[in-house]
């Protein structure tokens, strides 16, 4: 959800010798130096602990950029939030977020809304066309499987929603990225 993308100022945190920030940077640096096998996932794994560390030491900040994890503090919530990421694709609806956070549907909405500053489907639909975009440049799923993954069942309203989301057609998204693809081999 660009927990970072919209910082106007860097992130400062004082860490202490036990978090081991520097020992775990030093292993994703020396990861992206060797290039072995497998070096995307082992650096993304290793920066991610970077990140988690971050966001605890965040939360006991009083730093005004810590706000965007206000989520974690609405346990409720965050278990709609989370069941979202996992299952994009999944038969979301209000009624089915509410209850899986144990809360009426008014409540829901209004908890959910003030945290993200936006409705439950309208993250969702973010989070399908995340999920889309995806399997567009991992995969060969053919366009129609795309759209069943990311939680639609036609087509066209997939295309429409992923036109609104990233300015052109999944097949056109999809051969961009395959381009750029190849640009990177020569």
């Amino acid at each position: 959800m660009r927990l970072f993308g919209e910082l106007r100022e860097p992130v400062i945190e004082q860490f202490e010798p036990a978090d081991r920030i520097d020992l775990k940077l030093r292993e994703a640096m020396n990861e992206l130096l060797q290039q072995e096998v497998g070096v995307g996932a082992m650096t993304a794994s290793l920066l991610r602990q970077i990140v988690v560390s971050l966001v605890r030491r965040s939360l006991k900040s009083s730093r005004r950029w810590t706000e965007r994890f206000s989520i974690l503090a609405d346990r409720q919530v965050t278990r709609a939030f989370a069941d979202m990421v996992a299952r994009p694709g999944a038969a979301h609806s209000v009624q089915s977020l509410a209850h899986s956070a144990g809360l009426s549907r008014s409540a829901f909405m209004a908890r959910f809304s003030d945290i993200f500053g936006q409705s439950p489907m309208a993250v969702l639909r973010h989070l399908r066309m995340r999920q889309a975009a995806i399997d567009l440049t991992t995969t060969t799923m053919s366009i129609d499987a795309v759209a069943l993954n990311a939680g639609y069942e036609s087509r066209s309203s997939f295309v429409r929603a992923f036109r609104k989301a990233y300015n052109r057609d999944p097949s056109d998204h999809r051969r961009i990225a395959k381009e750029g693809e190849a640009r990177k081999d020569i």
